[in-house]
């Protein structure tokens, strides 16, 4: 069995809901759900708010449930859509994946804390962060999921989280109450009530390709279920409540600057950037997980290289600037988890291979289509997509112009799960026809 075999499952429900509420309590959220006003009224933001974070925990629930009823990693689960050939492709994509993800978690913690130590200190000392962070993430990855999640965040990690998340609320009160100019109308224009749930949504869909990572240590599907989405679903509707109040408090679109912006006490700040290490773990156990599919190295060694690696890349880049390359990346999963979860629905026992060419065409049709919507912000990419689908297809481009409510999360995803569906259901009947040919002609 693989490396989250029974022996090992010894994650319960607290054990999930400690995992996904110290993770929901994250610096980006509060900035996103900034976002969402004045275009929208306080109650509509709200709604946003909330129908997102419950279709992402949902969503996240739903591949907690897979990976604990499995007891397999994220890249055992995505391989065997396509056959055990297409493993090594799969691990090396989520290699690359994870390692940016800790690296980019890595670059905001640290541009937090500069900011924060600039103001306390009167020297940012960037460097001296990054390495902090990069080495504190590293040695929980060395130290195993087991430990960090069980011994530190179940124990104190979410507890940290909430009592600074309560901290942020009460300033939030005293500071602003609920800010005059939220109580009017919306305004209108971008984003609209679905784009904002788009909006919203990519902080869970961005948390998909690690879930099975952690779920597959589990005892029962349920427990991993229900755990996961209540620590999940809390912390990330609190945390994005707060965005959609605190906006006054701030008048800048870097995330870094929004926190400092928050009129906490340094004590305060210093916890919650102690509590994004979790991030970085998080991202540097996942990529060792997919790692040591390549090559034969220890969770150790893995974790340690790893770890220099996303310390390494975020020391000389910025890389909260290169934001549309890293949604560029994570968009591939997004309708990839629908395939996933229409496979799991059709009935699929976990070691046998999917119907690879209705998997590897659904997934197409739903990347294609997420960025027909909505593409992402790369000069290139963009082109290419404007190429296909303008001046190829004569299509209006990107859609959500024209249909100015339309979000391209959701409608990938679908895309996918109701394809692959799809699909499976034409090879099956392909299949027992060619079998009732062959009987016949025997």
């Amino acid at each position: 069995m693989s490396e989250g075999g029974q022996g090992q499952r010894s994650f319960g429900v607290l054990d999930h809901a400690a995992l996904w509420g110290s993770l929901g309590v994250t610096l980006y959220a509060m900035p996103f759900g900034s976002l969402l006003v004045p275009a929208l009224s306080l109650e509509q933001a709200f709604a946003a708010v909330a129908v997102a974070t419950l279709l992402g925990a949902l969503l996240l629930a739903a591949v907690a449930a897979v990976a604990a009823r499995s007891g397999l990693s994220t890249v055992e689960l995505l391989g065997r859509l396509f056959g055990d050939r297409a493993t090594p492709f799969v691990a090396l994509l989520l290699l690359v994946r994870n390692v940016a993800w800790a690296a980019f978690a890595l670059s905001l913690i640290a541009g937090a804390a500069e900011l924060v130590s600039d103001r306390a200190l009167g020297a940012g000392l960037r460097p001296l962060w990054v390495i902090a962070f990069g080495l504190a993430g590293a040695a929980l990855a060395a130290a195993g999921p087991a430990f960090t999640v069980r011994r530190l965040l179940r124990r104190a990690g979410l507890w940290l989280a909430l009592l600074v998340a309560a901290v942020v609320t009460v300033s939030a009160y005293m500071e602003f109450e609920v800010p005059a100019y939220l109580k009017r109308p919306a305004v209108g224009g971008w984003p609209s009530f679905w784009q904002a749930v788009d909006v919203m949504l990519i902080v869970p869909l961005l948390w998909l390709p690690l879930v099975a990572d952690y779920a597959r240590h589990g005892r029962d599907a349920a427990g991993a279920f229900l755990g996961s989405f209540a620590g999940f679903f809390v912390a990330s509707t609190w945390l994005g409540f707060l965005g959609v109040v605190y906006l006054p408090a701030v008048e800048t679109a870097d995330i870094s600057g929004f926190v400092v912006g928050m009129k906490l006490g340094l004590g305060a700040l210093a916890i919650l950037l102690i509590l994004q290490t979790d991030e970085v773990f998080a991202g540097v156990h996942s990529a060792g997980v997919a790692l040591r599919t390549l090559l034969p190295l220890g969770r150790r060694e893995g974790a340690i290289a790893l770890g220099a690696l996303a310390i390494a890349l975020a020391l000389p880049f910025d890389l909260l600037q290169a934001e549309g390359w890293l949604l560029l990346l994570a968009s591939l999963f997004v309708p990839l988890f629908g395939v996933l979860l229409a496979d799991q629905l059709a009935g699929r026992e976990p070691g046998r291979a999917a119907d690879a060419p209705s998997a590897l065409a659904a997934w197409a049709a739903g990347f294609l289509l997420y960025h027909w919507i909505s593409p992402a912000d790369v000069g290139w990419w963009r082109d290419a997509m404007d190429w296909l689908f303008a001046d190829s297809l004569g299509l209006p481009f990107p859609l959500s112009d024209e249909v100015t409510w339309l979000g391209a999360a959701m409608p990938s995803l679908v895309t996918g799960f109701v394809l692959h569906l799809a699909g499976r259901a034409a090879l099956a009947w392909w299949r027992r026809r060619l079998e009732a040919v062959a009987a016949t002609a025997s």
